[in-house]
């Protein structure tokens, strides 16, 4: 792609994208807003919304190890749920006075 010149010669600066803004141009096309839409709303290219939707995405999935280890977690979850279940029923049985 050739290089962007000002109308005096000297190069266009490249804008730079806070990454609020960014992720509030991903939200309103989540939201439902066409993407074309919201890329001429703001002054972008919809290919560069695209990424910006892509790269939002891809930090949004969780890895495989990340599955792993949720599930890991909610396994271990249910055990000490389980445990406490027992836990609490033993203390009222002990708990009540014996005749």
């Amino acid at each position: 792609m050739p290089d962007q010149k000002a109308p005096d010669g000297q190069p266009v600066p490249r804008k730079k994208y806070t990454p609020a803004f960014k992720a509030e141009c991903v939200r309103q096309v989540a939201a439902g807003a066409r993407q074309s839409d919201v890329a001429r709303a703001q002054g972008l290219s919809p290919a560069l919304l695209g990424r910006w939707q892509r790269a939002a995405l891809a930090q949004a999935v969780p890895s495989s190890a990340e599955r792993d280890e949720i599930k890991r977690l909610r396994a271990e979850l249910k055990h000490v749920e389980t445990e406490r279940d027992i836990l609490k029923k033993a203390v009222t049985i002990f708990a009540t006075p014996q005749p």
